[in-house]
C-alpha cells in the first residue's frame, strides 16, 4: 500500500513506512487514503474524580476539574508525574472509567452516547495476546472484529498489510507473539503489534495508555 504526496512537482508515490518515519515538509499535500476514517473532535469540560471517604477520612481528589478540546486529526500527549491522574483522565475520555465521576465529554459537539464505542478504540498498558497467535493473525483478529459494513468493499488483507508496513512488522508477520513458555517477538515489536491492533479497529478516536 502506498500514500500519495503532492507538491508543486509531479506526484510521487511514497511508501507508508517512509512517510511515517520521515514525514515530508509542511507544504506537502498528502492525498487522502482510501482507508481514511471520519473526522471526530473531542471536547471535555470539568472532568473530575474523587475517591469516596473511608475510615473516617474525607474524599480524596484524584483529578481536579479539567477541561480541553482536541481537534480532529490531532495527536495529543497527556504528560505529568506519576500519580497525577493521567490514566484516570484517559479512562474517562475513553469511557473506560467504571466508577462515578463528574463532568461531560462531547464528540463533534454532541454528548457522548452508547454509539461512542463504535468510533473509539483503547490501547491499554498491558499487551494481552495469546502466545500462539502470529503477528499477522493478531492484527487480522481486530480488523475483522471491528469491520464496518460500509467498508465491506475494502479488502481486510490490504488493510492488514498496510498496518504491518506502517508499524515495521512485515518481517515478523508470521512469527509467534510468544510468552513465558514460548519464544516470540521482542518487547518493542510486541508493543507495536498492540498499537497496530488498536488502529486496525478503524476507530476515529484512538486512546493509548
Amino acid at each position: 500500500a502506498t500514500s500519495q504526496a503532492t507538491t508543486a512537482e509531479p506526484e510521487e508515490s511514497i511508501n507508508t513506512s517512509a512517510l511515517l518515519t520521515n514525514p515530508p515538509c509542511g507544504s506537502t499535500l498528502i492525498r487522502r487514503s482510501a482507508f481514511a476514517l471520519p473526522a471526530a473532535s473531542l471536547t471535555f469540560k470539568d472532568l473530575t474524580f474523587s475517591l469516596p471517604a473511608q475510615r473516617g477520612r474525607g474524599p480524596r481528589v484524584v483529578l481536579e476539574p479539567c477541561s480541553g478540546h482536541i481537534e480532529a486529526g490531532e495527536l495529543v500527549a497527556i504528560m505529568g508525574p506519576s500519580g497525577c491522574g493521567k490514566t484516570t483522565l484517559l479512562d474517562m475520555l475513553a469511557a473506560k472509567k467504571t466508577a462515578r465521576y463528574a463532568g461531560e465529554v462531547r464528540v463533534n459537539g454532541r454528548h457522548r452516547d452508547v454509539l461512542f464505542r463504535r468510533i473509539a478504540a483503547y490501547v491499554g498498558q498491558e499487551d494481552m495476546m495469546p502466545a500462539h497467535w502470529k503477528v499477522k493473525e493478531a492484527i487480522r483478529f481486530n480488523a475483522a472484529l471491528k469491520r464496518q459494513p460500509k467498508r465491506a468493499h475494502q479488502g481486510v488483507e490490504e488493510w492488514i498489510d498496510l498496518l504491518l508496513e506502517a508499524f515495521s512488522l512485515t518481517s515478523v508477520a508470521d512469527t509467534y507473539i510468544g510468552g513465558m513458555e514460548m519464544k516470540g517477538i521482542s518487547g518493542g515489536q510486541r508493543r507495536r503489534v498492540t498499537l497496530a491492533r488498536g488502529v486496525a479497529a478503524h476507530a476515529s478516536l484512538l486512546f493509548c495508555d
